[in-house]
């Protein structure tokens, strides 16, 4: 199984090339807490660590870390127990994986950075505002997927919405993308190979994170994300099915310093449907 070509990043760069290389992404590897986390890096200036969602990797980003690496230094990891970083086995939450990018920050000297998180990403980056406030500049949570203690006890599982998430088979990944992408143009069938691919690595994180969320982990109070006080941007695709509209307007409400702005046309993935769209966003936030 091939990877589509989006993924393709330089393994280093030659000393003496010209500037505009130091936008190219480089492949790197960083030891935390034991553990393998494989990343990627490109540009300079101001950090900015980009936290993917549940099934992810850091390459998932590679539009983003285009638009952005001209203006400053961007870095996708894998988070821990997805892509090409280990996947030790563990009880997987927000927690754990706001634990591991705390590690990780600290083993490649980045001692503060703007966090920008989409799905379980979000929940991620919420986590270390709340638990770890002097690693953040700023935060942009997109998409977000996360728990909070006052939500209404779990419904019975929806069996179906979770074994498409997991997506075992071709089927069942296309019909997950299908579903998270508003343009289902966008959904090839290289993608629909890929994210399969990207499930299978990560099928015991995925399922240890399903379970712990019934189990009431990882979760964060309303008292807690009114605490957050760096400046927030809050950017949705309207036409999520998985991250409703009203979760933005709770983050919105509960965190003082934050704004929300709205994508029309665009579902779980807005960085990828309106690529320029989001970095032209996110780009004025970090600007301002």
């Amino acid at each position: 199984m091939t990877e589509p070509p989006l993924l393709a990043v330089a393994s280093a760069t030659r000393p003496g090339a010209p500037a505009r290389q130091a936008s190219t992404p480089v492949a790197k590897d960083a030891t935390v807490l034991g553990f393998r986390i494989h990343y990627l890096e490109a540009g300079r200036g101001d950090p900015v660590v980009l936290l993917h969602g549940m099934g992810g990797e850091g390459a998932r980003w590679m539009p983003t870390i285009e638009g952005l690496a001209p203006h400053m230094r961007v870095i996708a990891p894998d988070q821990i127990g997805f892509g090409q970083s280990d996947k030790p086995l563990t009880a997987y939450h927000s927690g754990v994986f706001a634990g591991f990018v705390a590690a990780f920050m600290k083993a490649i000297a980045v001692p503060k950075a703007t966090l920008v998180g989409q799905s379980m990403g979000a929940a991620v980056a919420l986590h270390v505002a709340v638990h770890r406030p002097g690693l953040v500049q700023r935060l942009v949570l997109v998409n977000g997927v996360f728990r909070m203690d006052s939500d209404p006890p779990p419904a019975p599982p929806d069996w179906h919405a979770r074994q498409i998430a997991n997506a075992g088979t071709l089927e069942e990944s296309r019909e997950y993308l299908e579903k998270a992408y508003h343009d289902r143009s966008l959904v090839t069938d290289a993608l629909v190979e890929h994210n399969l691919v990207l499930r299978l690595r990560s099928a015991y994180t995925i399922e240890s994170m399903q379970t712990a969320g019934m189990r009431g982990l990882g979760g964060l109070t309303e008292e807690e994300l009114r605490g957050i006080s760096v400046p927030t941007l809050l950017v949705w695709g309207m036409n999520d099915p998985l991250s409703p509209l009203r979760r933005a307007e709770q983050l919105n409400a509960l965190i003082k310093s934050s704004r929300k702005v709205l994508i029309d046309k665009a579902g779980h993935f807005p960085f990828l449907e309106h690529p320029d769209k989001f970095n032209r966003i996110v780009l004025d936030f970090l600007k301002s």
